[in-house]
């Protein structure tokens, strides 16, 4: 018998420990969590792939690894035009000394086709805070592959509330990027810093390669 009071009296104890964790759970509250984080995986799908939102009802988010490779594949695709622009010599050229927006951009290109995401997001964002759209934009797309919906949204209305640029032109013959980046990877250099973690930038040899590589 004397068990059986423990057992029961342990059991009480228990119930009215769960019942006080839980004594300030909103239910509601944390419903409309749920759908804001839905209706920002919608949005980012959208991003990624136009004409998603409308097209999956029912489907839920099973695709959601899927909608990750789209993203990944997008990201590499955008980037790859950017440096085989013929602007792209130049700009590099002049971020050597001046940490301009559109030299950041393409730099930060330039490190992610070099298998270097991280780095390459910082100068994203170095660019994005001078109202670079096309920073923007390979923002959200890293952050949905990463899985960071907040800053992946953060992006996209950043993204939206921008004002419309045109975009870039065909860029044929402009090079190979893939040549272009293999050319001029060892004139990365990458730092510890103190303040910013670690960041990758151009090291001593970077205009030298970049004058062999001939791009624009």
């Amino acid at each position: 018998m004397n068990h059986l009071n423990a057992l029961d009296h342990a059991l009480q104890q228990r119930r009215r420990d769960m019942d006080a964790a839980f004594a300030d759970y909103d239910a509601g509250a944390a419903t409309r969590r749920l759908a804001e984080r839905i209706v920002q995986e919608q949005l980012l799908a959208a991003l990624v792939r136009p004409g998603t939102i409308g097209s999956q009802r029912g489907t839920g988010f099973a695709d959601a690894h899927a909608a990750q490779n789209a993203a990944a594949a997008h990201l590499e695709q955008l980037c790859q035009a950017v440096v085989a622009r013929p602007t792209t010599g130049p700009l590099l050229g002049d971020f050597v000394h001046e940490r301009e927006a559109d030299g950041a951009l393409v730099f930060g290109c330039l490190l992610y086709l070099t298998g270097r995401p991280a780095p390459a997001a910082f100068w994203w964002r170095y660019a994005a805070g001078a109202d670079d759209v096309e920073a923007m934009r390979l923002l959200t797309l890293h952050h949905r592959i990463e899985g960071e919906p907040q800053d992946a949204h953060h992006w996209a209305g950043r993204l939206h509330a921008a004002r419309p640029t045109p975009a870039p032109a065909e860029t044929q013959g402009a090079g190979d990027p893939e040549a272009y980046v293999a050319r001029v990877e060892p004139g990365i250099e990458e730092v510890d810093d103190p303040d910013l973690g670690e960041i990758c930038r151009p090291n001593d040899r970077f205009p030298r390669l970049l004058a062999a590589a001939g791009h624009g």
